[in-house]
């Protein structure tokens, strides 16, 4: 027997989905357009606003864009004349969200703003609206009906202008090279900044747990360690624990193929005596970066140094735990 509400949920959800796969014929070219001229403005703020359902959907969408990169602020429009237009620069970008795109607060809106020259983007669903003429760009968010039986709650509409949103922030967040150390930046309580914040120095594997060789130890001694202590970094340091260069797990496995007597070749003539190192105060994301950065390929673990003393050993494999893709 076939159950009402999951056909309606079922419902729900095609018809959301077409209205969003419709956009993507359509709207692409709109949200470029209106990334444009926010990068154009800069570094004017951003100000959205919105009535209603729109409203919050605004809400949201200057919460997300604030997150990213964009100063931007948020405002009823019901409420901007009294008061609240004065955060709107001159030389900034107002974002109107509304499904009509009519009333006397929207009309109003955009009569100050055209006349100030301030950049207008519209997210309408109405693209017959009257208002529609006046916006220096319109990011087209017409839908063939909401998802509700009647089809007069916001549902399909509100879905459709909250993705368009998403991709206008997204555009923006690509354009200004932003990252996920950057994100960090401006969610330090949540639980993906408290991840990005993180050091070198929270995860790396300690002095006990890497293997430590002087470089007049054998290759044999240096298997032995790197076998007990599978860190992928062998460090070779003196007996003051400065660092004096590192053993990879390729080098040692080329010295396994090269040399014939594994008891009677030192450590120091396999090492690399001048590797890459990192702080133990850097962040994981630059650490990381180092790694997948590094010329003429990438490399799986670097030594931990702190003013000439090996602390420790991190490798790619621990980041990419650590860090968000």
């Amino acid at each position: 027997m076939t159950d009402p509400l999951v056909e309606r949920a079922k419902a729900v959800l095609d018809t959301e989905r077409q209205a969003l796969e419709s956009a993507v014929d359509r709207a692409p070219h709109q949200v470029a357009a209106a990334a444009r001229l926010i990068l154009e403005r800069e570094p004017a703020d951003v100000v959205i606003t919105g009535v209603g359902k729109s409203g919050h959907v605004a809400h949201k969408l200057a919460a997300t864009l604030s997150s990213v990169g964009t100063r931007t602020h948020f405002y009823w429009t019901s409420e901007m004349f009294h008061g609240d237009l004065g955060a709107v620069d001159q030389a900034g970008v107002v974002i109107i969200i509304s499904k009509s795109g009519s009333g006397a607060d929207v009309a109003q809106l955009i009569d100050f703003c055209s006349h100030r020259g301030i950049g207008l983007i519209g997210i309408i669903a109405d693209t017959h609206s009257p208002i529609v003429p006046k916006l220096d760009v319109l990011i087209d968010a017409s839908i063939h009906q909401e998802a509700d039986p009647e089809g007069f709650v916001p549902t399909t509409s509100t879905t459709l202008a909250l993705a368009l949103g998403d991709a206008l922030a997204v555009c923006l967040m690509e354009q200004r090279g932003f990252t996920s150390t950057d994100f960090a930046k401006f969610h330090p309580n949540g639980a993906l900044g408290a991840r990005l914040n993180r050091t070198v120095r929270d995860i790396m594997a300690g002095p006990a747990d890497i293997p430590r060789l002087r470089p007049d130890q054998s290759v044999r001694d240096l298997a032995i360690e790197m076998s007990r202590h599978p860190t992928g970094l062998a460090v070779v340091d003196d007996n003051d624990g400065a660092l004096l260069g590192v053993v990879s797990d390729g080098d040692l496995r080329r010295a396994l193929t090269e040399v014939s007597d594994l008891s009677d070749t030192h450590v120091q003539e396999v090492m690399t005596t001048e590797p890459t190192m990192i702080e133990p105060d850097a962040l994981l994301a630059h650490a990381l970066a180092v790694m997948e950065d590094h010329q003429p390929g990438a490399i799986s673990a670097l030594p931990v140094v702190s003013d000439g003393q090996v602390l420790g050993v991190v490798t790619i494999h621990q980041l990419h735990r650590e860090i968000p893709s």
